[in-house]
């Protein structure tokens, strides 16, 4: 369909202002309890115009490039834009049965496809896609700094979590020098899982030999448990990262969970947190060593699901206090009440804590005690509830950056708590195409954290050269998705400066899949991605014609000008980023299913294509459209704008816990040798 739109063409110059604006997963953690749980059963349903109510605003103007040249200045403050998929028709009808193993094979496909009117813009997936691997090589960066220490000029700026751990083990060690044999034992049973740790991480830990063959039996114990030792993620990058997970997890306190999960405040579990606490306790710094790194997981993930050993310093007076460690229970239990949930959902002592999600919280109360049943699909559940509102996904004070990711993704599935709903008019098909994208890049998100979770121009006397007006986006048009997701890098670089020190972050690079390290260290990386996203922020919000909704402190931070260029920078090489075109295929463990033995993946086993159809709602047009470039343009007609994203393919499967978790090479070995998205699921719950 087209219209005739009338507008008032002028002569003068348009000047547009450019100013500046600124784990294993914790299964068995628990962050709060949801008494009720509804489910939506009720497709998206088409927006209503009149639930839209667009301010116009005269000054705000932009221009923008259509047919032919043709500039335009324009005012879009009070437009409607409805958005919806359109069916592959013709030549494109086979794409809707493709799923690609790379975006660059998907580009490779539309290759001939595009033109004019039907163009390649970045979809929200494929901006994540040059996020993930940064997200990753980040996170990767942060482990091996944090487990070995970094030095600079010889001098330390942050101290190693593997020498603290053998300190701690040798202040446990010398405790036991003057305590009685039932204060041994458990001063005993920590010093031996602080040396599985350590063996586990590749360290030698000192200790008796009677300790050593205790602690090297729990060791080969736990790489026995495949689905809590077996490194995946971007732990399968370098050795040393392989011994961090194994480590990490370990202290988790994996023992309390696995094979039968026991009474997490049994004499003996809070003996062994006793121990570790009188230790801590007895030496200062090492007190303040452990409390940083426990600030550091708190927020580069998310605070804590289960209670660390420094829980129980306030109910410790000495050793005594191990001769009957049961009675520690009682002052703990008070100050933190465990849920009404049985042993394997409530929270533990671990020297390690795994950290919290909304999602895993959520999921223990509704399948903890009953199991998850074998026609309920987790994701789905997830999104019914927080479009159901038993969800919050707004980050609180405590919130770390995976809460912050996940809010960015939060209007995707409310999208009416963003900033541009009044301009665009969302049909039930795109809404379920933003569900897809929420999938797809929660499985992402999640994968990163996969070890710490819970898992102007004038007129000429030339004759007017006509161009039709249209929906012109650079990226997908939704302005809060890059704002939030701006905020959570700025969250993490701020926070990170903070606790790892500015000589932390200006010293180590991210690492890589392949085994390079980023050429940029990571304060300047950080800065960088949150300066892209910003842009696109600032570009998404005119195509929509919303405004920028950046905060005093972060224009003053973020200069509008140098976010833009960042982002249209971008935008000329998007489809050969080095970031887009890695493998995105990933798959991530979330859920252990106590009916079945089952354990539930989010997979992402490939990308596909859709087309975006977009067009202004009559009545919510352009307004004060005026010529503004080098040739002076008439408007033709209004009519719609088809563009193609690329997205990416999710499926939820179930595989045995008895079954290792695969690898990304080895998900992404049998996604190659099977054509379709069922096919592949069928061969990973043949595992």
């Amino acid at each position: 369909m087209t219209r005739r739109l009338t507008v008032v063409l002028g002569v003068a110059a348009v000047a547009l202002s450019s100013a500046c604006i600124p784990n294993f997963i914790d299964i068995f953690g628990v962050d709060s309890i949801v008494t009720e749980s509804t489910s939506n059963e009720n497709e998206p349903e088409d927006d209503r115009i009149e639930d839209k109510h667009p301010e116009y605003d005269p000054g705000r103007l932009v221009v923008e490039t259509f047919d032919d040249g043709c500039r335009f200045s324009l005012n879009k403050s009070a437009t409607v834009t409805k958005l919806d998929i359109a069916p592959l028709q013709g030549d494109d009808q086979a794409l809707g049965e493709l799923v690609f193993g790379t975006r660059s094979a998907a580009f490779a496909h539309l290759e001939g496809r595009t033109d004019g009117r039907n163009r390649l813009i970045p979809s929200m997936e494929v901006v994540n896609g040059a996020l993930k691997p940064f997200n990753d090589g980040l996170y990767a960066a942060v482990e091996l700094g944090a487990q070995a220490g970094v030095t600079v000029d010889t001098a330390e700026v942050y101290p190693g979590k593997q020498v603290f751990l053998a300190d701690l083990l040798a202040g446990v060690l010398a405790l036991e020098a003057t305590a009685t044999p039932t204060q041994a034992v458990h001063l005993q049973a920590a010093a031996a899982d602080l040396g599985a740790a350590l063996l586990l991480g590749g360290a030698t830990p000192t200790l008796p030999a009677d300790l050593r063959s205790r602690a090297e039996a729990l060791a080969e114990q736990f790489r026995g448990e495949a689905l809590l030792s077996r490194p995946i993620g971007f732990y399968t990058w370098r050795t040393e990262l392989e011994g961090i997970f194994r480590q990490d997890r370990f202290l988790q306190n994996y023992q309390v969970q696995h094979p039968i999960p026991l009474d997490p405040y049994s004499d003996a579990e809070l003996g062994k947190a006793a121990a570790v606490a009188l230790a801590l306790q007895a030496d200062a710094e090492l007190l303040e060593r452990y409390e940083g790194y426990l600030a550091l997981y708190a927020r580069l993930t998310n605070p804590f699901a289960n209670l660390p050993v420094t829980s129980l310093l306030p109910y410790l007076t000495g050793l005594a206090d191990l001769d009957n460690p049961g009675a520690l229970a009682a002052p703990l239990l008070a100050d933190h009440p465990p849920p009404a949930l049985p042993y394997g959902c409530q929270p533990h002592l671990a020297v390690f804590p795994s950290s919290r999600s909304r999602e895993t919280s959520y999921f223990d109360e509704q399948y903890c005690e009953s199991g998850v049943p074998s026609d309920v699909n987790l994701m789905d559940e997830l999104i019914d509830a927080i479009r159901d509102g038993l969800i919050e996904l707004e980050p609180d004070p405590d919130s770390g950056w995976y809460d912050y990711q996940t809010y960015a993704l939060e209007t995707l599935l409310l999208p009416e708590r963003g900033g541009e709903s009044q301009h665009l008019l969302l049909t039930a098909a795109y809404k379920k195409k933003l569900m897809d994208t929420f999938r797809s890049i929660m499985t992402q998100n999640r994968e990163t954290h996969v070890k710490q979770l819970e898992m102007g121009g004038s007129a000429t006397a030339m004759p007017p050269t006509e161009s039709d007006i249209y929906p012109v986006f650079p990226v997908e048009p939704f302005p809060t998705f890059y704002l939030r997701t701006a905020r959570a890098y700025r969250f993490l670089g701020t926070y990170l400066g903070a606790v790892l020190g500015p000589e932390f972050l200006g010293n180590v690079s991210r690492q890589v899949e392949d085994g390079t390290t980023g050429a940029q260290r990571l304060d300047a990386e950080l800065r960088s991605k949150a300066a892209l996203l910003y842009g696109l922020h600032f570009l998404a919000a005119d195509a929509v014609g919303m405004a920028a909704e950046l905060l005093a402190e972060e224009l003053a931070e973020f200069p509008e000008a140098d976010c833009r260029a960042a982002a249209e920078a971008w935008l000329v090489g998007w489809r050969t980023d080095a970031d887009v075109v890695r493998d995105p295929r990933v798959i991530v463990p979330v859920q252990l299913d106590p009916a079945t033995n089952d354990m539930v993946y989010w997979t992402v086993p490939g990308v596909r294509v859709v087309k975006a159809r977009a067009e202004f709602v009559e009545g919510y047009e352009p307004k004060d459209v005026m010529s503004a470039g080098d040739t002076y343009c008439e408007v033709a007609e209004i009519v719609p704008m088809e563009y193609y994203l690329v997205i990416e393919s999710f499926a939820e499967v179930r595989i045995p816990y008895t079954t290792p978790p695969p690898t990304r090479d080895e998900f992404r070995a049998i996604c190659d040798a099977h054509d379709t998205v069922e096919e592949i699921v069928a061969a990973l719950e043949a595992l």
